[in-house]
């Protein structure tokens, strides 16, 4: 696994950085919107993720101010993909913006990632690209008191095979798994709404947005984490470029009362993709169900 180093330099009142790599010892309908709620599976025989695919020495430990401040990332000539940590240094909002860039003008990737609590809920993303040398760009869109911590790493072309087959294998074993189709191109319906219930055992979850199997078109879509009705612990609006650009994203989800929901942005002809979702690490033997009260309490 290579680790992302950088070298500061202005440019044009941002901070611009470039990566050098260095070893690391450790390793629906058309006419209206559709929803459908995935059903709860057990992970009684699902085998979880190991946890070494964000291992502990994956930290994010540059700090971006808030503003217009913003940290550039060139990708090396070997690198096929990244990984990229997303907090707050304190239990403060955070707004993040994490862009990849095939020369000046072409954008392949968004990630805008909304957390009403960055430190408690991070989001760690991994993304594949082709093997152009792209640049990741990483800003944060909130002010000045509210900071952003954020972590690179492009993994060694060995610890690449071994992530893509993970996550690949995670993707078609997961179990709960739904395809999300576009909406209309005549009433600008929204597309079709996809929600899935996190088992309370499921400490981290993890999600994987895909459109290899039906279609290799781009996509977009919003993913929000909740604990309970309404309450959105983590936003993340996303735009990929579909069949070359797996995403991958691992989430904290402890205690009940968790639950994923998305959608597809896009239209009917150009819309559909795949989200899969999966416990990460551990499952825990008990069901905790005190963490949670909906509605009011006396």
């Amino acid at each position: 696994m290579m680790r992302v180093t950088l070298l500061s330099a202005l440019c044009a009142g941002s901070l611009g950085f470039n990566v050098i790599s260095s070893p690391v010892t450790k390793l629906a309908s058309a006419s209206r919107t559709s929803t459908i709620r995935a059903e709860l599976v057990a992970p009684e025989g699902w085998q979880s993720v190991d946890e070494s695919l964000w291992s502990p020495d994956k930290k994010a430990d540059m700090r971006i101010e808030g503003g217009s401040t913003l940290k550039t990332f060139q990708m090396p000539a070997h690198a096929e993909r990244v990984q990229y940590v997303l907090q707050s240094p304190s239990n403060r909002p955070v707004k993040a913006r994490v862009e990849l860039w095939i020369g000046p003008i072409r954008s392949v990737h968004e990630l805008i990632y909304d957390c009403m609590n960055g430190a408690s809920f991070p989001v760690k993303g991994t993304l594949k690209f082709k093997k152009v040398q792209p640049v990741l760009k990483i800003m944060t869109d909130g002010s000045y008191e509210f900071p952003l911590e954020c972590g690179v790493f492009v993994p060694s072309p060995e610890e690449s095979k071994k992530i893509g087959d993970t996550t690949e294998a995670m993707f078609y074993n997961a179990p709960m798994k739904e395809r999300v189709q576009g909406g209309s191109t005549i009433d600008n319906k929204g597309g079709a709404i996809r929600t899935f219930e996190i088992d309370p055992r499921w400490e981290k979850t993890q999600v994987m947005v895909w459109s290899k199997d039906v279609g290799k078109k781009s996509l977009k879509t919003n993913i929000e984490i909740l604990q309970g009705p309404n309450n959105a612990k983590q936003h993340l609006n996303l735009r990929c470029g579909g069949s070359t650009q797996p995403f991958h994203a691992v989430i904290n989800t402890p205690g009940a009362g968790w639950m994923i929901r998305c959608n597809s942005k896009k239209y009917l002809e150009d819309g559909l993709f795949e989200i899969a979702v999966a416990p990460y690490g551990k499952v825990l033997e008990d069901n905790p169900q005190d963490d949670v009260i909906v509605g009011g309490g006396f």
